[in-house]
């Protein structure tokens, strides 16, 4: 696997505006070069974590396709990276590697979709 700089997590001060809250569900992930399906660890309204390994640079563009459970909708949405975790060859460290990324188009009445899910579902978390 080849080594692909990566940009370290957000401080607070950069630090997502919307909470959000883990849960593992699939999503696939189109950029200028490959589509492959990955998990998120987390999502809100404002975006979504994708935890994969692949390489993922702080600015890319990439089109996330995800459904929630429960509801009739699919998210087909533009997506920017705003930070990345890269993979821990070592395996010392817990965290997931993968990239934190921003909806770009959400529409109202996905924010009402996804809000009213994360109010009603606890978060699910999978120790790996």
């Amino acid at each position: 696997m080849s080594s692909v700089p990566s940009q370290p997590a957000p401080s607070s001060s950069e630090r997502r505006d919307n909470g959000r809250q883990g849960y593992d569900i699939q999503v696939g992930v189109a950029t200028d070069h490959r589509l492959f399906v990955g998990l998120t660890a987390n999502i809100s309204t404002g975006g979504l974590f994708i935890a994969s390994d692949e390489p993922f640079k702080k600015g890319d563009k990439v089109e996330v396709r995800f459904s929630i459970p429960g509801a009739n909708h699919v998210f087909h949405k533009n997506a920017v990276v705003c930070w990345t975790r890269p993979f821990d060859a070592g395996g010392q460290g817990h965290a997931k590697a993968g990239a934190g990324v921003k909806f770009e188009d959400l529409t109202e009445e996905e924010s009402r979709i996804l809000d009213a899910f994360l109010k009603v579902h606890d978060p699910i978390f999978y120790d790996v």
